[in-house]
Protein backbone atom coordinates (compact mmCIF):
# COMPACT_ATOMS: atom_id res chain seq x y z
CA UNK A 1 0.00 0.00 0.00
CA UNK A 2 1.01 3.05 -0.63
CA UNK A 3 0.97 6.63 1.67
CA UNK A 4 -1.57 9.37 0.19
CA UNK A 5 1.51 11.88 -0.40
CA UNK A 6 4.49 10.76 -2.16
CA UNK A 7 7.62 12.95 -1.70
CA UNK A 8 10.92 12.52 -3.54
CA UNK A 9 13.57 14.84 -3.64
CA UNK A 10 16.49 14.45 -5.19
CA UNK A 11 19.27 16.87 -4.80
CA UNK A 12 22.28 17.07 -7.96
CA UNK A 13 24.81 18.87 -7.88
CA UNK A 14 26.21 19.24 -11.91
CA UNK A 15 29.46 19.62 -11.75
CA UNK A 16 31.13 20.54 -15.13
CA UNK A 17 34.37 21.47 -15.26
CA UNK A 18 35.73 23.01 -18.38
CA UNK A 19 39.59 24.54 -19.27
CA UNK A 20 41.14 24.50 -22.34
CA UNK A 21 44.36 22.05 -21.79
CA UNK A 22 46.77 20.20 -24.27
CA UNK A 23 44.74 21.71 -27.25
CA UNK A 24 41.97 19.91 -25.84
CA UNK A 25 38.70 22.51 -25.27
CA UNK A 26 36.78 21.01 -21.97
CA UNK A 27 33.40 21.87 -22.84
CA UNK A 28 30.94 24.19 -21.22
CA UNK A 29 27.60 23.09 -20.56
CA UNK A 30 24.95 25.92 -20.41
CA UNK A 31 21.04 25.59 -19.76
CA UNK A 32 19.00 27.13 -22.53
CA UNK A 33 15.06 26.82 -22.51
CA UNK A 34 13.94 23.71 -23.93
CA UNK A 35 10.94 23.68 -27.10
CA UNK A 36 9.12 20.66 -26.21
CA UNK A 37 5.60 20.75 -25.24
CA UNK A 38 4.70 22.09 -22.08
CA UNK A 39 2.76 19.36 -19.50
CA UNK A 40 -1.01 20.54 -18.75
CA UNK A 41 -1.87 18.97 -15.09
CA UNK A 42 -5.07 18.91 -16.26
CA UNK A 43 -4.77 16.53 -19.18
CA UNK A 44 -5.54 12.92 -18.55
CA UNK A 45 -3.10 11.80 -21.26
CA UNK A 46 -0.79 13.89 -22.16
CA UNK A 47 2.14 13.46 -25.20
CA UNK A 48 4.25 16.31 -24.17
CA UNK A 49 7.96 15.45 -24.35
CA UNK A 50 10.26 14.79 -21.63
CA UNK A 51 10.01 18.90 -20.54
CA UNK A 52 7.31 17.53 -17.97
CA UNK A 53 9.60 15.15 -16.05
CA UNK A 54 9.99 16.90 -12.51
CA UNK A 55 13.34 17.31 -13.09
CA UNK A 56 14.55 19.58 -15.61
CA UNK A 57 16.27 18.60 -19.13
CA UNK A 58 18.27 21.12 -20.00
CA UNK A 59 19.03 21.60 -23.55
CA UNK A 60 22.70 21.28 -24.02
CA UNK A 61 24.96 23.90 -26.19
CA UNK A 62 28.38 23.18 -26.67
CA UNK A 63 30.96 26.45 -26.36
CA UNK A 64 34.58 26.43 -26.09
CA UNK A 65 36.28 27.92 -22.84
CA UNK A 66 34.53 28.03 -19.43
CA UNK A 67 33.42 30.39 -17.00
CA UNK A 68 32.26 29.10 -13.62
CA UNK A 69 28.78 29.91 -12.77
CA UNK A 70 27.60 32.52 -9.76
CA UNK A 71 31.02 34.71 -9.80
CA UNK A 72 32.74 31.07 -8.75
CA UNK A 73 35.54 31.00 -10.62
CA UNK A 74 37.34 29.70 -7.93
CA UNK A 75 36.88 26.32 -9.60
CA UNK A 76 35.70 24.91 -5.69
CA UNK A 77 33.15 22.07 -5.65
CA UNK A 78 30.98 23.40 -3.14
CA UNK A 79 28.57 21.89 -1.00
CA UNK A 80 24.76 23.11 -0.50
CA UNK A 81 24.99 26.23 1.83
CA UNK A 82 28.87 26.61 1.48
CA UNK A 83 30.21 29.95 0.65
CA UNK A 84 32.51 30.01 -2.13
CA UNK A 85 36.27 30.60 -0.72
CA UNK A 86 38.36 34.09 -1.68
CA UNK A 87 40.32 33.93 -5.00
CA UNK A 88 43.04 35.95 -3.08
CA UNK A 89 43.34 33.31 -0.67
CA UNK A 90 43.63 30.58 -2.98
CA UNK A 91 46.24 32.49 -5.45
CA UNK A 92 48.57 33.19 -2.16
CA UNK A 93 48.56 29.27 -1.38
CA UNK A 94 50.63 26.93 -2.83
CA UNK A 95 47.73 24.39 -3.04
CA UNK A 96 46.78 23.52 -6.60
CA UNK A 97 43.36 25.09 -8.00
CA UNK A 98 40.17 22.58 -7.89
CA UNK A 99 38.41 21.99 -10.95
CA UNK A 100 35.99 24.29 -12.21
CA UNK A 101 32.75 23.21 -11.82
CA UNK A 102 28.87 25.00 -12.65
CA UNK A 103 27.64 23.81 -9.08
CA UNK A 104 24.19 23.77 -9.84
CA UNK A 105 21.64 22.01 -7.55
CA UNK A 106 18.65 20.23 -9.05
CA UNK A 107 15.39 19.35 -7.04
CA UNK A 108 13.63 16.60 -8.26
CA UNK A 109 10.67 16.27 -6.32
CA UNK A 110 7.28 14.59 -6.82
CA UNK A 111 4.33 14.72 -4.97
CA UNK A 112 1.22 13.42 -5.16
CA UNK A 113 -2.08 14.42 -2.75
CA UNK A 114 -5.23 12.93 -3.79
CA UNK A 115 -7.51 14.08 -0.51
CA UNK A 116 -7.22 10.10 0.24
CA UNK A 117 -5.54 7.12 0.15
CA UNK A 118 -3.16 6.44 -3.09
CA UNK A 119 -3.30 3.19 -4.22
CA UNK A 120 -4.58 0.17 -2.77
CA UNK A 121 -3.88 -3.40 -4.61
CA UNK A 122 -7.17 -4.11 -2.53
CA UNK A 123 -9.15 -1.73 -4.16
CA UNK A 124 -10.08 -2.66 -8.29
CA UNK A 125 -11.81 0.87 -8.49
CA UNK A 126 -9.20 2.60 -8.13
CA UNK A 127 -7.97 4.55 -11.64
CA UNK A 128 -4.31 5.41 -12.46
CA UNK A 129 -3.74 8.20 -14.34
CA UNK A 130 -0.42 9.09 -16.27
CA UNK A 131 0.28 12.38 -14.08
CA UNK A 132 0.09 10.08 -11.11
CA UNK A 133 1.88 7.58 -12.11
CA UNK A 134 4.45 9.33 -13.73
CA UNK A 135 5.46 11.01 -10.08
CA UNK A 136 5.26 7.26 -8.60
CA UNK A 137 8.39 6.34 -11.42
CA UNK A 138 10.26 9.69 -10.87
CA UNK A 139 10.10 8.90 -6.76
CA UNK A 140 10.42 5.24 -6.36
CA UNK A 141 12.13 3.87 -9.70
CA UNK A 142 15.60 1.83 -8.82
CA UNK A 143 17.24 2.61 -12.15
CA UNK A 144 17.06 5.98 -11.19
CA UNK A 145 17.95 5.79 -7.69
CA UNK A 146 20.41 3.75 -8.53
CA UNK A 147 22.26 6.52 -10.88
CA UNK A 148 21.85 9.39 -8.63
CA UNK A 149 23.91 7.13 -5.54
CA UNK A 150 26.66 6.26 -8.01
CA UNK A 151 26.82 10.25 -8.57
CA UNK A 152 26.94 10.39 -4.99
CA UNK A 153 29.50 7.84 -5.10
CA UNK A 154 32.03 10.37 -7.79
CA UNK A 155 31.34 12.83 -5.84
CA UNK A 156 33.43 11.36 -2.62
CA UNK A 157 35.73 10.35 -5.12
CA UNK A 158 36.00 13.98 -5.87
CA UNK A 159 36.70 14.67 -2.66
CA UNK A 160 39.40 11.85 -1.95
CA UNK A 161 41.68 12.33 -4.76
CA UNK A 162 42.34 16.22 -3.90
CA UNK A 163 43.52 15.54 -0.66
CA UNK A 164 46.74 16.52 0.26
CA UNK A 165 49.25 13.42 1.67
CA UNK A 166 49.62 13.34 5.88
CA UNK A 167 52.96 14.27 7.40
CA UNK A 168 54.86 11.39 8.97
CA UNK A 169 56.38 11.36 12.28
CA UNK A 170 59.00 9.08 14.04
CA UNK A 171 61.74 8.30 16.36
CA UNK A 172 64.82 7.33 15.24
CA UNK A 173 67.47 5.55 17.69
CA UNK A 174 71.47 4.45 16.75
CA UNK A 175 74.70 3.52 17.98
CA UNK A 176 72.62 2.19 20.87
CA UNK A 177 74.89 0.83 23.56
CA UNK A 178 78.28 1.95 21.36
CA UNK A 179 80.97 2.60 24.65
CA UNK A 180 78.40 1.70 26.88
CA UNK A 181 76.49 4.73 26.45
CA UNK A 182 72.91 5.71 25.46
CA UNK A 183 73.69 6.56 21.87
CA UNK A 184 71.69 8.92 19.54
CA UNK A 185 67.94 9.64 20.08
CA UNK A 186 65.16 11.80 18.54
CA UNK A 187 61.78 12.26 16.50
CA UNK A 188 61.24 13.81 12.98
CA UNK A 189 58.60 14.51 10.87
CA UNK A 190 58.62 13.95 7.03
CA UNK A 191 56.65 15.55 4.64
CA UNK A 192 55.79 14.81 0.29
CA UNK A 193 55.05 17.98 -1.17
CA UNK A 194 52.99 17.14 -4.18
CA UNK A 195 53.76 19.92 -7.45
CA UNK A 196 52.72 20.45 -10.47
CA UNK A 197 48.92 21.05 -9.52
CA UNK A 198 48.36 17.26 -9.53
CA UNK A 199 46.18 16.96 -6.72
CA UNK A 200 44.11 19.96 -8.06
CA UNK A 201 43.93 17.87 -11.39
CA UNK A 202 43.11 15.08 -10.17
CA UNK A 203 39.57 16.93 -8.90
CA UNK A 204 39.00 18.62 -12.58
CA UNK A 205 39.23 14.93 -13.76
CA UNK A 206 36.82 13.53 -11.21
CA UNK A 207 34.82 16.81 -11.60
CA UNK A 208 33.84 15.38 -14.95
CA UNK A 209 32.66 12.12 -13.89
CA UNK A 210 30.21 14.23 -11.08
CA UNK A 211 29.14 15.76 -14.69
CA UNK A 212 28.82 12.52 -16.37
CA UNK A 213 26.86 10.64 -13.67
CA UNK A 214 24.53 13.69 -13.07
CA UNK A 215 23.71 13.43 -16.60
CA UNK A 216 23.01 10.03 -16.65
CA UNK A 217 20.37 10.02 -13.89
CA UNK A 218 18.33 12.67 -16.30
CA UNK A 219 19.27 9.83 -18.70
CA UNK A 220 17.38 7.13 -16.96
CA UNK A 221 14.40 9.52 -15.97
CA UNK A 222 14.06 10.02 -19.54
CA UNK A 223 14.27 6.12 -20.22
CA UNK A 224 11.63 5.61 -17.57
CA UNK A 225 9.26 8.45 -19.35
CA UNK A 226 9.46 6.72 -22.18
CA UNK A 227 8.67 3.37 -21.03
CA UNK A 228 5.92 4.18 -19.01
CA UNK A 229 4.15 5.84 -21.53
CA UNK A 230 4.63 2.97 -23.86
CA UNK A 231 3.36 0.46 -21.31
CA UNK A 232 0.33 2.68 -20.19
CA UNK A 233 -0.94 2.91 -23.98
CA UNK A 234 -0.52 -0.95 -24.07
CA UNK A 235 -2.96 -1.09 -20.61
CA UNK A 236 -5.06 1.69 -22.68
CA UNK A 237 -4.72 -0.12 -25.73
CA UNK A 238 -6.27 -3.88 -24.14
CA UNK A 239 -9.30 -1.63 -21.81
CA UNK A 240 -10.80 -0.13 -25.18
CA UNK A 241 -10.17 -3.12 -27.25
CA UNK A 242 -12.10 -5.03 -24.31
CA UNK A 243 -14.76 -2.97 -24.22
CA UNK A 244 -15.18 -2.81 -28.14
CA UNK A 245 -15.59 -6.87 -27.69
CA UNK A 246 -18.01 -6.35 -24.96
CA UNK A 247 -20.31 -3.92 -27.06
CA UNK A 248 -19.97 -6.65 -29.82
CA UNK A 249 -20.04 -9.80 -27.81
CA UNK A 250 -23.94 -8.23 -27.34
CA UNK A 251 -24.44 -8.60 -30.65
CA UNK A 252 -23.21 -11.47 -31.10
CA UNK A 253 -25.79 -13.07 -28.03
CA UNK A 254 -28.06 -12.06 -30.22
CA UNK A 255 -27.37 -14.19 -33.54
CA UNK A 256 -26.71 -17.35 -31.65
CA UNK A 257 -30.38 -16.69 -30.13
CA UNK A 258 -31.96 -15.79 -33.64
CA UNK A 259 -30.13 -18.64 -34.85
CA UNK A 260 -31.39 -21.02 -32.83
CA UNK A 261 -34.59 -19.63 -32.79
CA UNK A 262 -34.83 -20.19 -36.93
CA UNK A 263 -33.11 -23.55 -36.80
CA UNK A 264 -36.34 -24.94 -34.35
CA UNK A 265 -38.69 -23.06 -36.41
CA UNK A 266 -37.70 -24.59 -39.21
CA UNK A 267 -36.71 -21.44 -40.95
CA UNK A 268 -33.12 -21.64 -40.34
CA UNK A 269 -30.07 -23.58 -41.36
CA UNK A 270 -27.79 -25.26 -38.97
CA UNK A 271 -24.54 -23.56 -40.43
CA UNK A 272 -25.76 -19.86 -39.36
CA UNK A 273 -26.30 -20.93 -35.92
CA UNK A 274 -22.32 -22.50 -36.36
CA UNK A 275 -21.33 -19.54 -37.66
CA UNK A 276 -22.81 -17.43 -35.26
CA UNK A 277 -21.46 -19.99 -32.23
CA UNK A 278 -17.82 -19.40 -33.96
CA UNK A 279 -18.67 -15.34 -33.79
CA UNK A 280 -19.56 -15.44 -30.06
CA UNK A 281 -16.46 -17.49 -29.02
CA UNK A 282 -14.25 -15.52 -31.46
CA UNK A 283 -15.18 -12.36 -29.34
CA UNK A 284 -14.74 -14.29 -26.27
CA UNK A 285 -11.59 -14.97 -27.09
CA UNK A 286 -10.31 -11.46 -28.23
CA UNK A 287 -11.93 -10.31 -24.62
CA UNK A 288 -9.64 -12.84 -22.98
CA UNK A 289 -7.23 -11.89 -24.98
CA UNK A 290 -7.46 -8.11 -24.14
CA UNK A 291 -7.69 -9.02 -20.09
CA UNK A 292 -4.27 -10.76 -20.71
CA UNK A 293 -2.78 -7.32 -22.51
CA UNK A 294 -3.96 -5.10 -19.58
CA UNK A 295 -2.34 -7.44 -16.85
CA UNK A 296 0.39 -7.82 -18.08
CA UNK A 297 0.76 -3.70 -18.91
CA UNK A 298 -0.31 -3.20 -15.34
CA UNK A 299 2.54 -5.79 -14.46
CA UNK A 300 5.08 -3.42 -16.38
CA UNK A 301 3.84 -0.40 -14.87
CA UNK A 302 4.25 -1.79 -11.82
CA UNK A 303 7.86 -2.53 -12.52
CA UNK A 304 8.35 0.64 -14.18
CA UNK A 305 6.71 2.82 -10.98
CA UNK A 306 8.55 0.70 -8.50
CA UNK A 307 5.54 -1.13 -6.76
CA UNK A 308 5.39 -4.58 -6.44
CA UNK A 309 1.50 -5.17 -7.85
CA UNK A 310 -1.14 -2.94 -8.73
CA UNK A 311 -3.76 -5.35 -8.53
CA UNK A 312 -6.78 -5.36 -10.15
CA UNK A 313 -6.94 -1.83 -11.54
CA UNK A 314 -7.46 0.32 -14.40
CA UNK A 315 -6.23 3.45 -15.95
CA UNK A 316 -7.55 6.08 -17.05
CA UNK A 317 -7.64 7.05 -20.85
CA UNK A 318 -10.20 6.08 -23.56
CA UNK A 319 -10.19 5.97 -27.86
CA UNK A 320 -10.32 9.96 -27.96
CA UNK A 321 -7.25 10.05 -25.54
CA UNK A 322 -5.51 8.05 -27.61
CA UNK A 323 -6.78 10.12 -30.73
CA UNK A 324 -5.83 12.99 -29.71
CA UNK A 325 -2.46 12.49 -28.87
CA UNK A 326 -2.22 10.98 -32.70
CA UNK A 327 -3.41 14.22 -34.16
CA UNK A 328 -0.25 15.97 -32.55
CA UNK A 329 2.51 16.67 -34.98
CA UNK A 330 5.99 16.23 -35.03
CA UNK A 331 8.63 18.40 -36.88
CA UNK A 332 10.17 17.41 -39.78
CA UNK A 333 13.13 15.03 -39.03
CA UNK A 334 15.94 17.04 -39.77
CA UNK A 335 14.30 19.67 -36.90
CA UNK A 336 13.64 16.74 -34.53
CA UNK A 337 16.99 15.38 -35.07
CA UNK A 338 18.43 18.94 -34.25
CA UNK A 339 16.13 19.08 -30.99
CA UNK A 340 17.03 15.96 -29.80
CA UNK A 341 20.90 16.73 -30.17
CA UNK A 342 20.32 19.72 -28.18
CA UNK A 343 17.84 18.45 -25.61
CA UNK A 344 19.56 14.75 -25.21
CA UNK A 345 21.20 13.86 -21.94
CA UNK A 346 22.87 10.65 -23.16
CA UNK A 347 24.95 13.41 -25.80
CA UNK A 348 25.85 15.33 -22.19
CA UNK A 349 27.02 12.43 -20.63
CA UNK A 350 29.33 11.74 -23.63
CA UNK A 351 30.55 15.08 -24.00
CA UNK A 352 31.43 15.37 -20.15
CA UNK A 353 33.33 12.28 -21.14
CA UNK A 354 35.44 13.94 -23.86
CA UNK A 355 36.03 16.70 -21.06
CA UNK A 356 36.88 14.11 -18.63
CA UNK A 357 39.12 12.65 -21.13
CA UNK A 358 40.88 16.10 -21.98
CA UNK A 359 41.44 16.96 -18.17
CA UNK A 360 43.26 13.81 -17.94
CA UNK A 361 46.00 14.16 -20.47
CA UNK A 362 46.75 17.26 -19.07
CA UNK A 363 47.09 15.29 -15.72
CA UNK A 364 49.18 13.01 -17.28
CA UNK A 365 51.44 15.04 -18.53
CA UNK A 366 51.97 16.66 -15.23
CA UNK A 367 52.72 13.13 -13.22
CA UNK A 368 56.35 13.97 -14.95
CA UNK A 369 56.77 16.89 -12.88
CA UNK A 370 58.39 15.30 -9.83
CA UNK A 371 57.40 15.51 -5.99
CA UNK A 372 59.99 16.84 -3.12
CA UNK A 373 59.94 14.77 -0.13
CA UNK A 374 61.37 16.77 3.01
CA UNK A 375 62.24 15.62 6.42
CA UNK A 376 63.08 17.24 9.62
CA UNK A 377 64.83 15.35 12.70
CA UNK A 378 66.24 16.56 16.06
CA UNK A 379 67.98 14.39 18.64
CA UNK A 380 70.48 14.22 21.25
CA UNK A 381 73.56 12.14 21.95
CA UNK A 382 73.66 10.22 25.25
CA UNK A 383 77.62 10.03 25.24
CA UNK A 384 78.54 13.95 24.56
CA UNK A 385 74.95 15.24 26.02
CA UNK A 386 74.18 17.48 22.80
CA UNK A 387 71.69 18.08 20.53
CA UNK A 388 72.01 17.84 17.01
CA UNK A 389 69.43 18.16 14.10
CA UNK A 390 69.08 16.57 10.75
CA UNK A 391 67.58 17.93 7.48
CA UNK A 392 66.65 16.01 4.36
CA UNK A 393 65.24 16.51 0.75
CA UNK A 394 64.95 14.13 -1.95
CA UNK A 395 63.02 13.47 -4.87
CA UNK A 396 63.05 11.38 -7.76
CA UNK A 397 64.57 12.09 -10.92
CA UNK A 398 62.70 11.29 -14.32
CA UNK A 399 65.27 9.46 -16.42
CA UNK A 400 63.71 6.16 -17.61
CA UNK A 401 60.41 6.99 -16.24
CA UNK A 402 58.46 9.99 -17.06
CA UNK A 403 55.05 8.89 -17.80
CA UNK A 404 55.22 8.65 -21.14
CA UNK A 405 52.66 5.14 -21.53
CA UNK A 406 49.94 6.70 -19.21
CA UNK A 407 50.05 9.90 -21.26
CA UNK A 408 49.76 8.05 -24.59
CA UNK A 409 47.19 5.97 -23.14
CA UNK A 410 45.39 9.46 -22.38
CA UNK A 411 45.79 10.55 -25.61
CA UNK A 412 44.01 7.34 -27.06
CA UNK A 413 41.39 7.78 -24.40
CA UNK A 414 40.57 11.34 -25.66
CA UNK A 415 40.61 10.45 -28.80
CA UNK A 416 37.61 7.33 -28.22
CA UNK A 417 35.60 9.76 -26.26
CA UNK A 418 35.27 12.34 -29.05
CA UNK A 419 34.58 9.18 -31.80
CA UNK A 420 31.81 8.37 -28.83
CA UNK A 421 30.17 11.51 -29.45
CA UNK A 422 30.38 11.20 -33.35
CA UNK A 423 28.63 7.35 -32.81
CA UNK A 424 26.27 8.72 -30.67
CA UNK A 425 24.74 11.72 -33.39
CA UNK A 426 25.19 9.25 -35.76
CA UNK A 427 23.04 6.43 -33.99
CA UNK A 428 20.74 8.94 -33.33
CA UNK A 429 20.13 10.06 -36.85
CA UNK A 430 19.61 6.45 -37.15
CA UNK A 431 17.29 5.42 -34.84
CA UNK A 432 15.05 8.45 -35.43
CA UNK A 433 14.90 7.50 -39.17
CA UNK A 434 13.57 4.32 -38.64
CA UNK A 435 11.43 5.78 -35.76
CA UNK A 436 10.49 8.48 -38.30
CA UNK A 437 9.21 5.86 -41.05
CA UNK A 438 7.49 3.76 -38.45
CA UNK A 439 5.83 7.19 -37.50
CA UNK A 440 4.62 8.13 -40.64
CA UNK A 441 3.27 4.56 -41.31
CA UNK A 442 0.98 4.33 -38.37
CA UNK A 443 0.20 8.05 -39.37
CA UNK A 444 -1.23 7.26 -42.95
CA UNK A 445 -2.92 4.11 -41.07
CA UNK A 446 -4.54 6.60 -39.00
CA UNK A 447 -5.17 9.14 -41.42
CA UNK A 448 -6.91 6.25 -43.82
CA UNK A 449 -8.73 5.05 -41.18
CA UNK A 450 -10.52 8.50 -39.93
CA UNK A 451 -10.91 9.55 -43.28
CA UNK A 452 -12.18 6.88 -45.43
CA UNK A 453 -12.72 3.29 -43.61
CA UNK A 454 -14.31 4.38 -40.54
CA UNK A 455 -16.99 6.81 -42.42
CA UNK A 456 -17.65 3.79 -44.76
CA UNK A 457 -18.16 1.03 -42.26
CA UNK A 458 -20.55 3.55 -40.53
CA UNK A 459 -22.44 4.05 -43.43
CA UNK A 460 -22.31 0.55 -44.70
CA UNK A 461 -23.90 -0.62 -41.22
CA UNK A 462 -26.29 2.32 -41.36
CA UNK A 463 -27.55 1.12 -44.77
CA UNK A 464 -27.62 -2.23 -43.83
CA UNK A 465 -29.57 -1.66 -40.85
CA UNK A 466 -32.45 0.51 -42.93
CA UNK A 467 -32.60 -2.57 -45.25
CA UNK A 468 -32.93 -4.72 -42.41
CA UNK A 469 -36.33 -2.75 -41.25
CA UNK A 470 -37.56 -2.59 -45.01
CA UNK A 471 -36.85 -6.68 -45.00
CA UNK A 472 -34.01 -6.63 -47.68
CA UNK A 473 -31.36 -7.99 -45.11
CA UNK A 474 -31.76 -10.53 -42.73
CA UNK A 475 -29.99 -10.35 -38.82
CA UNK A 476 -27.36 -12.31 -40.59
CA UNK A 477 -26.34 -9.93 -42.99
CA UNK A 478 -26.29 -7.13 -40.19
CA UNK A 479 -24.23 -9.19 -38.08
CA UNK A 480 -21.32 -9.59 -40.67
CA UNK A 481 -21.63 -5.48 -41.17
CA UNK A 482 -21.08 -5.23 -37.34
CA UNK A 483 -18.11 -7.42 -37.02
CA UNK A 484 -16.46 -5.31 -40.15
CA UNK A 485 -17.23 -2.45 -38.17
CA UNK A 486 -16.09 -3.58 -34.77
CA UNK A 487 -12.75 -4.77 -36.69
CA UNK A 488 -11.89 -1.73 -38.21
CA UNK A 489 -12.55 0.07 -34.79
CA UNK A 490 -9.57 -2.62 -33.47
CA UNK A 491 -7.67 -2.10 -36.19
CA UNK A 492 -7.61 1.87 -35.73
CA UNK A 493 -7.05 1.40 -31.84
CA UNK A 494 -3.97 -0.46 -32.88
CA UNK A 495 -2.77 2.27 -35.02
CA UNK A 496 -3.52 4.76 -32.70
CA UNK A 497 -1.36 2.98 -30.11
CA UNK A 498 1.33 2.27 -32.33
CA UNK A 499 1.82 5.85 -33.14
CA UNK A 500 1.90 6.91 -29.49
CA UNK A 501 4.10 5.05 -28.60
CA UNK A 502 6.78 5.90 -31.94
CA UNK A 503 5.60 9.50 -30.73
CA UNK A 504 6.97 9.15 -26.85
CA UNK A 505 9.96 7.88 -28.03
CA UNK A 506 10.74 10.27 -30.48
CA UNK A 507 10.08 12.80 -27.70
CA UNK A 508 11.79 10.80 -25.03
CA UNK A 509 14.85 11.68 -27.29
CA UNK A 510 15.03 8.11 -28.16
CA UNK A 511 15.86 6.69 -24.74
CA UNK A 512 14.10 4.09 -23.46
CA UNK A 513 14.19 0.49 -21.17
CA UNK A 514 15.31 2.18 -18.13
CA UNK A 515 15.16 -1.16 -15.89
CA UNK A 516 17.64 -2.76 -18.49
CA UNK A 517 20.46 -0.08 -18.19
CA UNK A 518 22.97 -0.01 -15.51
CA UNK A 519 24.36 2.67 -13.96
CA UNK A 520 27.65 2.25 -12.13
CA UNK A 521 30.62 4.11 -11.33
CA UNK A 522 33.96 2.43 -11.63
CA UNK A 523 36.15 5.44 -10.55
CA UNK A 524 38.22 5.49 -7.72
CA UNK A 525 40.95 7.08 -5.86
CA UNK A 526 44.12 5.77 -7.91
CA UNK A 527 44.72 9.00 -9.36
CA UNK A 528 45.88 10.06 -6.01
CA UNK A 529 47.94 6.96 -5.28
CA UNK A 530 49.62 8.87 -8.30
CA UNK A 531 50.00 11.64 -7.49
CA UNK A 532 51.51 10.29 -4.56
CA UNK A 533 53.80 8.44 -5.86
CA UNK A 534 55.53 10.61 -7.95
CA UNK A 535 56.84 8.79 -10.69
Amino acid sequence: MLRRSLLFKLSLTLALAGSSVSGCSIARVRKTKTSLANHSSSTTVAAAGPAELPAPQPNMVVEAGFQSPGGNDNGVLLQEGEAAPDRSERDQSNEAPHPSTAAVDVEVAAQVDLGGELWSSKEGDTVLTLELLEQMAMAQNPAIQQAAASAGQARGIHQQVGLKPNPTVGYFGQEIGNDGTGGQHGGYVSQTWVRGEKLGWNRRVTAQDIAALNWQVHVQQQRIWTDLRIAYYDAVSAQVRRQLAEEFRSVAEQAVKLAGEKLEADVGTRPDLLQSEIQLSEVDLLIQQADIDRSAALQQLAAVCGVVDFGDTTVAGNRDDLANIASQPLFDQESMFMEIIASSPELAVAQARVDRACANLHRQQLQAIPNVTTQLGVGADDATGTAFSNVQVSLPVPVHNSNQGNIRAAMAENTAAQRNVERIRARIRRDLARARGEYLAAAAVVQNFQSRILPNAEAALELIGQGKEAGEFDFLRVLTARRAYFDSNLQFVAALVKLAQVQARIRGNLLEDGLGQSIDYQGSDGLRGQALSGL
